[in-house]
């Protein structure tokens, strides 16, 4: 009877446990997802928006901020922080002539009335011409000349040229409150970088002004967003959005798969697309997959323009000839990428079909670098100059993207076939970023991924105001120090174009100085790829353009 008993009691007993089990486990299926981790294998180097360019930051920073102007899915311009967007038509923009009898324009842009920092003040002109003055300490503009608050809500925007992307030249606003008088206290631009609260206590509210505000912030660990209580548009789903660093693919698939974090951030700052096309074979049950092709984004290879031996373009021409990226494109990334025979896809505006192109011909290339000096080999293979010298080039990447790697052993591979020998030397991204790239101290070659805008005119990676030094505080995209009094005269006379006619026709020789000068080399446009749980909505958005967290706001569990 007791050994009855006992049986019974244990059947019972696992039917209890089993029960409690199942409802702990129906309880957490059920329980509201308000919490979303988010994986990515770089970090922004900085917090301050007007500092350093990168699209890490970007991705974490649109989260909180948000700019006066957005794009459309089809690359039209509409409003984000502003009421009407300026045209000459409705009066907003004007064309004006100046005291010295030049051209130039007058744009007016009005804030939004529902626009709060997390403090509860609101965003003003005020805080927008300020901007500028921020901007301009760091840079100076080529064409936005001066930004006046009119009134509490409206700027004026005083161009000392024409500039057909008049309607996005606005700077985002940054809290005049609280910045102004560390900004106004500082000895240099580079003092109050140190000092600013971008950077010493990123933490305070009144910072930011979008969805989110950052809530925590560890450095090269992770960024935490919290709703921000001011924020009148579309609520917030996630209570609390963790962005963690990953520093490698692998890494962070690994941590995809075992549950740390829900999502990749997306493109070249997550997951490979090798990664993604695996993933989406293997995990269709847990995720879903969106692949969209870029027109605006190229993987290319900068070029350091004052290195002795990439100073002479019959080497740089070389270089690209002897890189297969059709083939390159076809076995590493099931050819869903595209090659880039320019920094120009062919579907933008301004691209031209019989612009210079270079074919995969390690012969031709060869015979390049025999004109360049290099007619002798040494023992290794490697040519050498007259004085001896070996063609041999350092090549730098973000350390830790796997792909990346393999990219740059093929082309290490396909380089030393016609007697060059590559030397790869990655870093960490927050370093090639936040250092070598910002103050070109970089020796040959640097790989990654350059974002535009749609229809944007390359001023600031072409311009020679734009070469990063310290008269600039080290800002501008210029990394290959291209300085070329033609390229910068097209560049100016493509933004001054109104007309898209116009602007094509001088896209042209932009085109022409830069595949014939090379101070980059276009290997192929990627797609970027969204990756997001079963459970979740709302990353992708059909009707816009841009980094997906410009609309984090519209994120959902379903």
């Amino acid at each position: 009877m007791r050994k009855s008993m006992n049986r019974w009691m244990k059947v019972i007993t696992r039917q209890v446990w089993g029960a409690a089990l199942s409802l702990v486990a129906l309880s957490t299926w059920a329980a509201p997802r308000d919490t979303l981790n988010v994986g990515m294998v770089q970090f922004p180097p900085d917090m301050h928006p007007y500092i350093t360019v990168t699209s890490i930051k970007d991705y974490v920073l649109n989260a909180a901020r948000r700019p006066m102007v957005g794009y459309s899915e089809k690359g039209e311009v509409l409003c984000v922080s502003c009421t009407d967007l300026p045209t000459l038509a409705n009066g907003r923009a004007k064309l004006v002539k100046r005291a010295d009898g030049s051209d130039g324009m007058e744009v007016f842009f009005t804030l939004k009335s529902d626009l709060f920092w997390g403090d509860g003040k609101p965003v003003s002109a005020k805080d927008v011409a300020f901007a500028f003055e921020v901007q301009k300490a760091f840079t100076v503009p080529p064409v936005l000349e001066k930004v006046e608050a009119l009134g509490s809500r409206t700027v004026k925007l005083v161009l000392k040229a024409v500039a057909y992307n008049f309607d996005r030249l606005c700077p985002t606003p940054i809290p005049e409150h609280l910045e102004g008088p560390i900004f106004r206290a500082a000895k240099d631009p580079l003092d109050y970088g140190q000092k600013s609260l971008f950077n010493r206590k990123p933490e305070e509210p009144g910072l930011w002004m979008g969805p989110y505000r950052i809530a925590e912030f560890k450095p090269n660990e992770r960024v935490t967003l919290v709703p921000n209580p001011h924020w009148k548009g579309n609520k917030p789903h996630f209570q609390k959005v963790n962005m963690r660093l990953v520093e490698s693919t692998s890494a962070l698939q690994a941590n995809l798969l075992s549950g740390d974090i829900d999502t990749v951030s997306t493109g070249n700052l997550g997951l490979t697309l090798d990664q993604h096309l695996a993933l989406a074979k293997s995990q269709a049950q847990r995720f879903d997959w969106t692949f969209i092709p870029s027109v605006a984004s190229f993987e290319h290879l900068a070029v350091r323009l004052d290195n002795k031996q990439l100073s002479d373009k019959r080497v740089r021409q070389a270089l690209l000839m002897a890189i297969d990226r059709k083939t390159l494109v076809a076995k590493l990334f099931e050819n869903k990428f595209q090659v880039a025979q320019s920094f120009k896809h062919p579907t933008q505006l301004g691209f031209d079909p019989k612009v210079k192109t270079y074919a995969y011909d390690p012969k031709a290339a060869r015979k390049l670098l025999a004109e360049a000096g290099y007619t002798s080999a040494g023992s290794d293979g490697i040519l050498v100059n007259a004085a001896g010298q070996r063609l041999s080039i350092d090549l730098v990447s973000t350390a830790g993207n796997r792909v990346r790697e393999l990219v740059e052993q093929v082309i290490q591979t396909q380089l030393k076939a016609i007697g060059v020998e590559v030397v790869i030397n990655n870093e960490p991204a927050r370093v090639m970023f936040g250092e070598t790239l910002r103050k070109r101290t970089f020796k040959g070659l640097v790989l990654y991924q350059a974002d535009h805008a749609i229809d944007s005119v390359p001023m600031e990676f072409f311009h020679s105001t734009y070469i990063p030094r310290a008269e600039n505080n080290f800002t501008g995209t210029n990394y290959s120090g291209l300085n070329n009094p033609e390229m910068d005269k097209a560049l100016m006379e493509a933004t001054a174009a109104l007309e898209p006619a116009a602007r094509a026709a001088a896209f042209k020789r932009i085109l022409a100085v830069a595949n014939e000068d090379l101070p980059i080399l276009p290997l192929y446009f990627p797609t970027s790829a969204l990756l997001t749980p079963k459970w979740m909505t709302g990353m992708y958005n059909p009707k816009r353009w841009g980094g997906v967290t410009l609309w984090i706001e519209d994120w959902r569990a379903r």
